[in-house]
Formats: C-alpha cells, sequence, structure tokens
C-alpha cells in the first residue's frame, strides 16, 4: 500500500489543475446508436430494480438478470427476443436462504453467489440450491454491538456490489467491493482500505486492497460521494477504478499498485467540494450536496474494442426530498464518455443523454460484442426495458 500512496501523492502534485479542462481537447469521435434489446418484464420486476446482471451465456443464451427481493426469486430474460427464460426459486429451495439476501453474482449455471449482508456472509449455491460454501465476512475476534448494530472492529467491512460496485472471480480469489464499517460523514471513513478485498477461496484469508487517493482523505464526502465503481480486464489483467468525487481514473493491478492514471471529465466538469462540519448535521444540506454536484458513476471496460466507457450523472436541478426516494424519480441527465487505451486513454468521444417526460436513462449499463449498452425507462410503458447499444465511431 505504500506503492500506491506514494503514487497518489505524486498524482496529486501533478494534477492540481486536473479538473480544469483541457486547452485544444479535440474529440475524435462520437457514440452512434446502432441497436437497443427490450426484455418485457414480469409484474413483479421492476425497471429499476437494484440488483442486476449481464450475462454473456445462460443456457446457450446471452441474458440479463434480476434479483426480485422479496420474493427470494432470480429471474433472467433472454436479451435476443425480451421474453422470460427462468425463473430461479431459491427461497422455496433452500431455507437457510429464505430472507436477508441482496446482491448475486452468476459465475455459471452451477455456481451462483447470495449475498446476506448484515450477516456478512457470502453464500456460494449449485444448481440444485445447495450450499456448497459459506464465506463469512466477520472478523474471528469480532462481533456485533448490539448499540449500534455494526461490527465493533474498524477492520470489518460489509460485502456489497449492488450500484456499480464489485464481484468477480478471478483465479481461486473473489474480489470484492466493501462498505467500510463507519458512518459515511465521518473523516476517518476516508481512511479505510477496504473499498476492494479479495477473499481466498483456498484459505479463506481477506485482504483488504484499495483505499481513497491521497487528495481524498481526510475529508466528509458523504454517502454518494464515497464510492468507487470499478471494472477488470481478464485479457490483460487490470483493474480500472472510477471514484464519484475525482476526476481521474486509475489502472491497477490485483495488488492495486497504480499502473497508470489520467484525466477523465466532461466538457464543463466542476470539482466536488467535501461536505463541511455544518453540512453534516443537515439532512437537507446532504441532500443538497448529492443532488447539486457532479457524480462519477459506472467505468467499463471494453474488450473488443479496448476502451474505457465512465459515466458521469450532472446536478438535479429540479429535486425534492421525496424524489429521493425513487430512483425514476431522481435520475439525472449522463455525459457518457470513452477512453481509448491504444491512444494514451485519450477522450476520443463524449455524448449527454437527457431525461424527458417520455423517458430516462440510467447508469446500468454492459458491455458486449454490440458495444455499449445503456438501460433506458420508457415512462410511458414501464413493462418494457430497454438497453440502447452504442459504438464509437
Amino acid at each position: 500500500m505504500n506503492n500506491m500512496k506514494f503514487t497518489f501523492i505524486s498524482v496529486f502534485i501533478l494534477g492540481l489543475f486536473s479538473c480544469a479542462e483541457k486547452k485544444g481537447e479535440e474529440i475524435s469521435s462520437t457514440f452512434r446508436e446502432v441497436h437497443s434489446y427490450q426484455l418485457n418484464l414480469d409484474r413483479f420486476t421492476s425497471p429499476a430494480e437494484d440488483y442486476y446482471q449481464y450475462i454473456k451465456n445462460w443456457k446457450g443464451q446471452e441474458a440479463y438478470a434480476f434479483h426480485v427481493m422479496g420474493k427470494e426469486e432470480i429471474k433472467l430474460y433472454n436479451l435476443g427476443n425480451g421474453a422470460l427464460i427462468e425463473t430461479l426459486a431459491y427461497g422455496d429451495n433452500q431455507p437457510n436462504l429464505q430472507s436477508g439476501i441482496h446482491d448475486f453474482y452468476i459465475l455459471n449455471e452451477d455456481s451462483i453467489f447470495l449475498n446476506r449482508r448484515r450477516a456478512y456472509k457470502v453464500y456460494l449455491i449449485n444448481q440444485e440450491f445447495e450450499i456448497v460454501k459459506a464465506m463469512d465476512f466477520m472478523g474471528k475476534n469480532d462481533e456485533i454491538d448490539k448499540n449500534t448494530g455494526w461490527p465493533k472492529s474498524k477492520e470489518t467491512f460489509m460485502p456489497v456490489w449492488s450500484r456499480n460496485r464489485f464481484f468477480r472471480k478471478i483465479g481461486d480469489k473473489i474480489f470484492v467491493s466493501g462498505a467500510p464499517n463507519m458512518k459515511a460523514t465521518s473523516i476517518d471513513a476516508t481512511n479505510t482500505k477496504t473499498l476492494l478485498n479479495s477473499y481466498s477461496l483456498g484459505t479463506e484469508e481477506i485482504t483488504p486492497l484499495l483505499g481513497y487517493p491521497e487528495k481524498m482523505q481526510g475529508k466528509i464526502w458523504g454517502e454518494f460521494f464515497d464510492m468507487v465503481s470499478s471494472d477488470y480486464s481478464q485479457e490483460e489483467d487490470f483493474f480500472v477504478h472510477s471514484y464519484a468525487a475525482d476526476g481521474r481514473v486509475y489502472i491497477m493491478d490485483q495488488a492495486m499498485h497504480v499502473i497508470h492514471d489520467f484525466e477523465a471529465f466532461p466538457k464543463g466538469y466542476k470539482n466536488v467540494p467535501p461536505l463541511t462540519v455544518k453540512e453534516i448535521e443537515s439532512t437537507d444540506a446532504l441532500s443538497s450536496h448529492w443532488q447539486d454536484n457532479d457524480l462519477f458513476g459506472s467505468i467499463h471496460w471494453d474488450p473488443y474494442r479496448k476502451l474505457i466507457y465512465r459515466i458521469m450523472e450532472e446536478p438535479n436541478v429540479s429535486y425534492n426530498k421525496d424524489m429521493l426516494l425513487d430512483p425514476l424519480e431522481r435520475a439525472r441527465n449522463m455525459v457518457v464518455m470513452a477512453f481509448d487505451t491504444k491512444q494514451d486513454y485519450r477522450k476520443v468521444a463524449e455524448m449527454r443523454l437527457k431525461k424527458s417526460e417520455k423517458g430516462i436513462y440510467l447508469d446500468r449499463c454492459f458491455v458486449n460484442e454490440k458495444g455499449f449498452n445503456i438501460t433506458y425507462v420508457d415512462l410511458e410503458n414501464e413493462d418494457k426495458l430497454y438497453f440502447k447499444t452504442f459504438l464509437v465511431e
């Protein structure tokens, strides 16, 4: 971690003016919509489900899956014809998993990971819904504080991989995002090293790997601007990380040493200010801070075109307190950027996707052979869910 800290310090010194628009910046390509997928959702599946996954091959079909909480089911839809392929009713078939499951990850037909967050456990089940392995993320000497409901140790983290956070099996390890065991309005929260962690399937050893850049440490960002989104290149064995409040993107190896970093923000981007002590004492001020500033979202590696895509959500000038509870109501205009690794990570394309009374784009994206796919919700027909496919040309 010392190497990473040194690199982050260097990045900060060299990048003091990183969020000023580059003079003479030229964008050589554009995003073009080339295709559209349509899913015909059943009455139990919302177009704004929080837990979802693109699956390249489910029993020979390209699929998209949702976890429908409350029903303890994972539903898989065929991307080709939009029909429901299969419902995995794990709750009906596995009594030990009938409540508390949030995140899921389908590795293949016989390996599905289910996350019981508040129990600090991740379960691996097979196609017969048998528990193959239970992974415990509670420290061996730790326990839950009865007063707070949180683990007593600050080293313990909650495995979480919704909201574009990360989960992946790489070799004999699981790499998983972790929610620090600290309030997001605490200065200490930025000292964590548990934003990404590895879990050895053989030894069960848990290793914290990723913290915040030096310039974000010692400041208060709140629960939305303290997030990091990640992706992984299997072919070239590197991670790509995007912090919600940082204009740079970081390329790292499995030990989280920085291989390369670069400016990755759109025209007109303004630095996100940290929260003040006065603001963290006000719920209204916290909401305003979230909605009044640019927010970097998901990041995606495109192995077919050797591009990196980064999403930024623009400020929502028309928000109110009530809409914050509804993911469709609180949706914001998005800027989508593409960076070419073959051109020294230069930004080659940028587009703005605006919400309207008819429909909105959501930061729920995936890459496949056709291109970069972005969720679109038709507000006049929420039984359909669309993915608009874009190519950089």
